[in-house]
């Protein structure tokens, strides 16, 4: 769909598709979330051909977008990846080489998506430019960390939901039906307190769930944000 969507903006617009960078991260690129969404634009910016600054305009949206959704921090005009203090040069990656040089990466992080509850420390980790801290990582994975945890099931989904408050399960329908809200929108449109009291429901949800499974929301940056491999379940059980 979103593929369908690009080719006929740049079909109409040509070049000047570039004055429209608003409209290409609102209606396309910021609605990516699923691997085969990520895979159709991939699949269009390899096949076409562009001018190097819409080449690089589409990359840069798409990497944007991709990282979003793996919950890493990007500043594209600095061109750095931020985790914390912590930041890695994107020109590790071939930013500058263009779409061909970069599509094998591009796929590897696609394929992540899967991972619902994959630690950010860990992916940042493993991505850094700094050969120490790969290996750190490397190491803790051998040593057996667990960063991968069960999936759920509709029926378990269900019953979380029948052992929350009817409070909570409003708090849970809102971020459910949003994706992601920061705290402060949290507050304003729930008529909470303050943070604590997101901080209360937050701990509600994850006290009721079993220590074995995936997280259903993570808390990151100020912002709270539903797992995306269970919102459309949550949806048809919330709504």
């Amino acid at each position: 769909m979103y593929k369908e969507i690009l080719k006929t903006l740049y079909t109409f617009l040509g070049e000047n598709i570039l004055n429209e960078e608003k409209k290409l991260k609102t209606e396309i690129f910021d609605k990516l979330s699923t691997k085969s969404d990520y895979y159709e634009i991939l699949d269009f910016l390899k096949s076409e051909t562009f001018s190097q600054k819409v080449e690089e305009k589409f990359l840069s949206l798409f990497i944007i977008s991709l990282f979003n959704r793996l919950r890493i921090s990007i500043d594209i005009e600095k061109r750095i990846l931020i985790y914390g203090n912590e930041k890695i040069n994107l020109d590790i990656f071939g930013l500058n080489k263009g779409i061909i040089y970069m599509e094998p990466i591009l796929k590897e992080l696609i394929e992540l998506i899967d991972y619902g509850n994959l630690p950010t420390e860990y992916l940042f980790g493993i991505l850094s430019d700094d050969i120490s801290k790969r290996i750190k990582y490397f190491k803790e994975l051998i040593y057996g960390s667990n960063i991968t945890e069960e999936k759920w099931t509709e029926e378990e989904l269900k019953g979380l939901i029948n052992s929350l408050t009817d409070s909570t399960k409003e708090f849970l329908k809102y971020i459910v039906i949003n994706g992601r809200s920061t705290k402060d929108d949290l507050i304003k449109n729930l008529s909470l307190k303050d943070t604590r009291s997101v901080s209360a429901f937050t701990s509600a949800i994850s006290r009721n769930s079993p220590e074995n499974k995936e997280k259903i929301i993570f808390g990151e940056k100020g912002k709270i944000i539903i797992n995306d491999r269970y919102r459309e379940i949550l949806k048809n059980l919330l709504l």
